[in-house]
């Protein structure tokens, strides 16, 4: 008997036979699956009172479902793409059900994160906190603080800096100067009183208006503006291009200024980022700086409880505002804020002191004071000899004299400093070794700044501090390491501080979710036993 395979000139008819698939979520989904935990969550807390779903489209997506898509994206793979969000709706059977079959295109998402999510996410970000808080012990009396920078979503070479912009622009303003004293001189030969004034500031005003008065000028003697290739144009018309070139020149650094505000440099690509020193510099390999963010967090037990975006390279700045915003998110602030030492200066413990949180912030110089005396560090008022009135001794043995005190004008807490004075270098063999003034060494010094310095040595050596430096490291670092190593998340996707903030509020929540999964399971584990 021949086969069908040896049969010549047939069709061959593939019979479809429907597939009897009765999948249900509570059957055919693990009982702990995190995104059992996703949906216990988003569905507890009320999104509505954050983002108004009834301005809507008729034709969208169900706010809420959305969001539980992202949430579950976040807490189960780290920072996702919209695209790979919309990837997981046609092949994930968990987000098959909880899209109830729909397809969300990745514009959808953009659409919801970008119009509904931007505004209302932090606090969103905060109420999470506070029902997880309900959940699981949660002791927010410590809050493990560390920052880090994030790289921006910018092109390379885009930077734009506060000095070459300053000196661009007057540099500018002379070839505007020489410009005037043409145009000056073109009206002078033609017998024409019109003498236009020399401004020693920059003015794009004035300059518009020189350029209307040529403009009139032209026109009343019927002198045509031309252009293209071929066209020969009037020496008035060269100077108004050439005034008109230095105008958009002064223009383009006008809103750079605008854009640095208090900053000192800024990308094109991406205004709101800031040049910072970051450890791989791609544009010439030296280690020097980058487009990025400074993004700043507060864990407790493992719970990322708050979160900052500055633009400043500079973790000392942060602190404060960083510690007003939890007060407002949470109504109070924790005891502890164990940091490392780019968070000790005087304004930041005389924040703490005032608000009753315990020194546990290291301070620039820290392990240098822990060292011993020896020959390369006698010299460091550190390591100096006090007299009982706090007076300090050089190592030749000459008692400072006080000078004069000042109260310094940067803090924004009142700060005296006191300023010392040695009148006996001229003669003394170590002068070299000490200084280079000629008028004798000063030193000048903050003795409250040294008693919070001392009691931040007490705090940190106790065994408290000791405990609290190894959970700061574990909790603060390891969230950063986990994101960046374990998650590939180390840069940023999304340009703005309002997409930055979104994106990174995002990323929390995911982090948040997953560990008060994890302590879920663990619980349960535990009763079963």
């Amino acid at each position: 008997m021949k086969t069908l395979e040896y049969i010549e000139n047939y069709n061959a008819y593939q019979p479809y036979m429907l597939l009897n698939f009765n999948l249900s979520f509570e059957k055919d989904i693990a009982h702990d699956d995190i995104c059992r935990t996703v949906i216990e969550v988003v569905e507890e807390v009320n999104i509505a009172r954050y983002v108004d779903f009834t301005n809507r489209n008729t034709h969208g997506y169900d706010g809420v479902m959305m969001f539980k898509l992202i949430m579950l994206a976040m807490a189960d793979r780290g920072y996702v793409s919209t695209r790979k969000l919309s990837k997981l709706c046609k092949t994930d059977i968990r987000y098959m059900f909880i899209a109830q079959n729909q397809k969300p295109s990745h514009q959808a998402f953009q659409r919801f994160i970008h119009d509904d999510l931007t505004m209302p996410i932090e606090d969103i970000f905060y109420e999470i906190n506070k029902y997880i808080e309900s959940k699981i012990s949660i002791n927010t009396d410590v809050l493990c603080i560390d920052g880090t920078k994030y790289e921006a979503n910018a092109n390379k070479n885009t930077f734009v800096w506060r000095a070459n912009t300053i000196r661009n622009r007057t540099k500018r303003w002379k070839k505007v100067i020489l410009c005037l004293k043409k145009i000056n001189k073109y009206f002078a030969e033609q017998n024409i009183a019109l003498n236009y004034s020399l401004l020693k500031e920059p003015s794009i005003e004035y300059m518009l208006a020189v350029a209307d008065g040529i403009e009139r000028y032209m026109k009343d003697y019927n002198i045509e503006f031309v252009h293209g290739k071929g066209k020969r144009k009037s020496n008035i018309q060269r100077l108004y291009d050439e005034l008109k070139g230095h105008a958009i020149k002064l223009w383009e650094y006008a809103i750079h200024m605008e854009l640095l505000g208090n900053r000192n440099s800024f990308s094109k690509t991406d205004p709101d980022a800031t040049f910072m020193h970051m450890k791989y510099d791609y544009y010439n390999h030296t280690n020097v700086f980058k487009p990025g963010y400074n993004v700043q967090i507060g864990v407790s037990d493992g719970y990322i409880r708050n979160i900052y975006i500055s633009s400043d390279g500079n973790d000392l700045r942060t602190y404060i505002p960083f510690m007003e915003k939890y007060k407002s998110a949470y109504g109070r602030l924790p005891k502890k804020t164990p940091a490392d030492a780019g968070y000790g200066s005087y304004d930041n413990y005389s924040y703490c002191k005032e608000n009753n949180i315990e020194l546990y912030m290291k301070y620039s110089g820290y392990y240098k004071s822990q060292e011993k005396t020896n020959e390369k560090n006698k010299f460091h008022k550190k390591h100096m000899k006090r007299t009982e009135e706090g007076n300090f001794i050089c190592p030749a043995g000459h008692e400072f004299e006080l000078e004069k005190v000042t109260q310094d004008s940067r803090s924004e807490y009142e700060k005296i400093n006191m300023h010392f004075r040695c009148h006996k270098c001229k003669e003394c063999p170590m002068k070299s070794k000490c200084t280079k003034s000629k008028e004798g060494r000063t030193i000048v010094h903050n003795f409250q700044l040294e008693e919070y310095e001392k009691e931040v040595q007490k705090n940190v050596k106790s065994a408290d501090g000791i405990k609290l430096m190894f959970q700061r490291s574990n909790e603060t670092e390891g969230t950063f390491g986990d994101w960046k190593m374990n998650q590939k998340y180390d840069k940023m996707h999304r340009r703005g501080n309002s997409g930055v903030k979104t994106e990174i509020i995002m990323v929390a929540i995911g982090h948040n979710i997953r560990k008060y999964h994890k302590q879920k399971q663990m619980v349960s584990t535990e009763e079963s036993n």
